[in-house]
């Protein structure tokens, strides 16, 4: 199996984002020296495929105007939200699920079916998520948010729109127009509200505003009728079932429990419990420049085949879109992120790949190794001198607050370094016991991922190396290894025999 590290540092400020990838180069590099054949990606090498594919697969919907500049918004489906919600992607890292999960927002309802009008006709399933259906055999539509598969889109300037579709109500097989709405939001549920004016304050005013009918499900107790005990909607969760034949009289709890007994003996209803997750950023979209994707302005989402394909825009992809590559999802995969991104930029990783439209779902979870943020004065460091401090200077989770004697290390760090590669005509012989037994102390923290005491150590050597006699060839070849393991640096022996050297200590 592939290893693949990919580093999640996305509008982070420049020494977080070079301490992330510091990271996921050194975790790149052990994997190498063990044998394994790694690669480091830090975003996605098609931006304009991987958005299209999230668009027709799972979902995307954007803020902003292009030619002002926006972003592309990741909306995760209710499967993939379904999935994590109840962590059945793999055991994730206590410290990111726990967060996670608070981040989560979780709704009981249940989910209906409404067939199609006329199912050999569309292949797309309507399912919508309500938590009270009580009312629901007054219901007169249907609306979906611009972007869902059965959505005819929204002209400029335009928060509603008959899609000409229609599909049948699951207890009485009235057929109900599909509406799109701009204020369907795609992120709950499945993107598809039951609109009932008479029940609801928000559908009262929008079936007034598109000319819907008002037609009541439940009425007071004790109600009559006639023209001078008419209803005046809306009438939220109160009364008996009335106009619904055998189930007039039912007060409104037992009326809903009765519907969804109907609907799921019919394999037309299930209980669910929405997670609500949010939507992510994924890529920044402006006017100008190359690595276009088409925009559909009236569906607010990436043009897919079979849709009008809409203005070409230029977009700047988040790495998380790394993972719709199928062979990055079949790969052993470590993550290397801020800890400021649990909820945002790993929670959106988190979803993408238990999308099962995407592909391959891994049934474990990444490895995820956190790292703390950066504070203190880092822009006039020398780039070499930084990346060792960040690497090295606290231990990866902890915040890092860099300090003038840190850099003064990592600087004579570099430059003895440079004086040991450089060693001319070094006396040929086997590492000195000494050397070999604080190889192996180093070798173990290294492979724990531990870089600050690592680096401790392995200073605590190249002194002892630089101070006495000059070393013999395999105590310096013992030294590169473990350099370039855990810094990547450089010496005057070859890959292979570096990578010997490692499996010998």
């Amino acid at each position: 199996m592939n290893h693949v590290v990919l580093s999640l540092s996305d509008h982070q400020p420049p020494a977080v984002t070079l301490r992330c990838r510091s990271h996921a180069a050194f975790v790149s590099r052990l994997a190498v020296a063990e044998g394994r054949r790694s690669i480091v990606l830090h975003g996605s090498d098609d931006a304009t495929a991987a958005l299209r594919e999230l668009a027709t697969s799972a979902g995307v919907t954007g803020e902003g105007e292009p030619p002002a500049g926006g972003e592309v918004r990741y909306v995760p489906t209710c499967a993939a939200r379904g999935r994590v919600g109840a962590a059945r992607d793999g055991v994730w890292p206590q410290s990111v699920a726990s967060r996670q999960n608070k981040a989560l927002r979780r709704t009981s309802g249940a989910l209906f079916g409404f067939p199609p009008e006329d199912p050999a006709a569309t292949e797309a399933a309507l399912e919508v998520f309500t938590t009270d259906w009580s009312p629901s055999p007054a219901a007169c539509a249907v609306a979906v948010h611009p972007g869902h598969p059965l959505s005819s889109g929204l002209a400029a300037g335009r928060g509603a729109a008959f899609t000409g579709r229609y599909c049948r109500h699951p207890l009485t097989g009235d057929l109900l127009p599909i509406w799109t709405a701009a204020w369907v939001k795609p992120e709950f549920g499945t993107g598809a509200v039951l609109v009932n004016p008479g029940h609801d304050a928000a559908d009262l005013a929008f079936a007034r505003e598109v000319g819907l009918p008002v037609r009541f499900a439940l009425a007071p107790a004790g109600h009559e009728e006639g023209p001078g005990h008419w209803l005046t909607p809306p009438l939220v969760k109160t009364g008996h079932a009335v106009r619904t034949g055998r189930t007039d009289g039912l007060d409104h709890a037992a009326a809903q429990s009765e519907y969804f007994r109907i609907l799921s003996e019919r394999g037309l209803a299930r209980t669910h419990t929405d997670v609500g997750a949010g939507s992510f950023a994924v890529a920044v979209f402006d006017a100008d420049g190359p690595d276009k994707v088409h925009w559909n302005q009236e569906r607010n989402t990436i043009g897919t085949p079979g849709r009008d394909e809409g203005t070409p825009v230029r977009v700047t992809p988040a790495g998380v879109l790394a993972v719709l590559d199928p062979a990055v999802r079949r790969s052993d995969l470590v993550v290397v992120a801020p800890s400021s991104a649990i909820e945002s930029d790993l929670l959106a990783l988190r979803l993408l790949l238990a999308e099962p439209g995407l592909g391959h779902t891994p049934e474990r979870a990444p490895d995820v190794l956190l790292t703390g943020t950066v504070t203190g004065r880092t822009d006039d460091v020398e780039a070499d001198v930084l990346e060792v401090t960040v690497l090295t200077a606290a231990a990866a989770q902890e915040t890092l607050s860099v300090k003038p004697q840190q850099l003064d290390t990592a600087q004579r760090f570099l430059a003895a370094h440079t004086a040991l590669a450089g060693t001319a005509d070094a006396p040929e012989g086997e590492a000195d016991p000494a050397v070999l037994k604080a190889a192996a102390q180093v070798r173990t923290l290294l492979v724990r991922r531990d870089v600050k005491q690592a680096f401790t150590h392995l200073y605590r050597l190249q002194k002892t190396l630089a101070k006495g006699e000059t070393p013999t060839s395999g105590s310096l070849a013992v030294y590169e290894a473990l350099a370039w393991v855990a810094l990547g640096l450089s010496g005057t022996r070859s890959r292979g025999r570096v990578d010997a050297v490692w499996q010998s200590i």
